[in-house]
């Protein structure tokens, strides 16, 4: 058995030295990836609670479907619509790898659920509190002196804990360049401490280090929203938060249309840009909705999609909640 083992191998050696580089082409990931028309995910399929509201219609949170850079999809590229290649580096954060910016997008992708929650309740006027607040780093700046990496959780500053990101900014920024503060934080369920030397960053004394605040809230209506270990990024914020207002509020959005969307939402409503509305727009065109609503800042780049696939569908630009509630009860 052994002797025809070593025989085949002698005499097919060539074939096999060719399957193995075919392999290699067919399978190794070059430093791009290819964006492509993405899908959408039923924000009421995903936002529940207890005595909600039911909508006739749908709010959807669209996607970018993304496919690795092997020389096969390459290829495919060139000839398929909208598939576009990207360079790595241009999806990545600074100097994270493809997997390290995923795994920070799913922190701020929490820190928009986060947001989503506490701007509807506040524009639906309902009772909530604080159940509890985590501010995880997201970003080290490469001059920045100090242990923490992306995922950790700070605890306390100097020994006093900081309900809100507003609070640690300034008690940093009451500090001089070079002063040392001790932050406390807890890394793969252990407590650590580093004593961290604030540097100079646009004229102001800080820590270096970016920071997503991602906060539980308690109400009447006990509001979850599910996501997928696949899933990440903060660009569902702005659906995320007319779902969950459209569930406590007796007022439908909907109308019994299907609106599909996207964009960022910060705690005090304002509406973000975010990255491949064309591809966002075209999935959603391709899964029949009848209104897409996007931030102000991309309106212009989805209407002119709009424009050149001649697709029949209602466009929205916002650059608040405000204006996205406004113009969805006018429709």
């Amino acid at each position: 058995m052994i002797k025809k083992f070593k025989s085949f191998i002698q005499e097919e050696w060539k074939f096999l030295v060719f399957l193995f580089i075919l392999y290699l082409g067919m399978t190794f990931e070059l430093p791009y990836v290819i964006y492509t028309p993405g899908g959408h995910i039923d924000m009421g399929e995903r936002v529940s609670g207890k005595n909600t509201y039911e909508a006739n219609g749908s709010l959807n949170m669209t996607y970018v479907s993304m496919v690795k850079g092997t020389a096969p999809f390459l290829l495919l590229s060139a000839v398929l619509p909208n598939w576009d290649v990207v360079s790595k580096d241009k999806v990545t954060y600074n100097d994270a790898d493809l997997k390290e910016t995923v795994e920070i997008d799913k922190i701020y992708m929490r820190e928009a659920i986060s947001n989503a929650t506490y701007v509807a309740f506040k524009k639906a006027n309902i009772d909530f509190e604080v159940e509890s607040t985590k501010n995880i780093v997201t970003f080290v700046d490469k001059n920045a002196n100090t242990e923490l990496h992306y995922g950790d959780m700070i605890l306390s500053v100097d020994g006093e804990s900081y309900s809100t990101l507003s609070e640690f900014q300034n008690y940093v920024s009451a500090k001089g360049v070079g002063d040392e503060i001790s932050i406390e934080y807890e890394r793969d369920g252990k407590r650590k401490v580093d004593v961290v030397t604030l540097i100079d960053l646009d004229g102001k004394p800080k820590v270096g280090i970016s920071i997503a605040s991602v906060s539980e809230y308690e109400s009447d209506f006990d509001i979850e929203v599910g996501t997928k270990p696949s899933e990440s990024g903060p660009s569902g914020g702005l659906i995320t938060a007319l779902e969950i207002y459209n569930k406590i509020t007796s007022n439908d959005l909907t109308k019994g249309k299907t609106i599909m969307g996207t964009g960022t939402i910060d705690k005090d409503g304002t509406v973000g840009e975010i990255g491949g509305v064309k591809y966002k727009l075209l999935g959603a065109y391709k899964d029949k909705a009848q209104i897409f609503i996007c931030p102000l800042e991309n309106y212009e780049e989805a209407l002119k999609v709009k424009e050149e696939e001649e697709m029949d569908i209602i466009l929205i630009g916002v650059s608040t909640i405000d204006e996205a509630l406004e113009k969805l009860n006018n429709i």
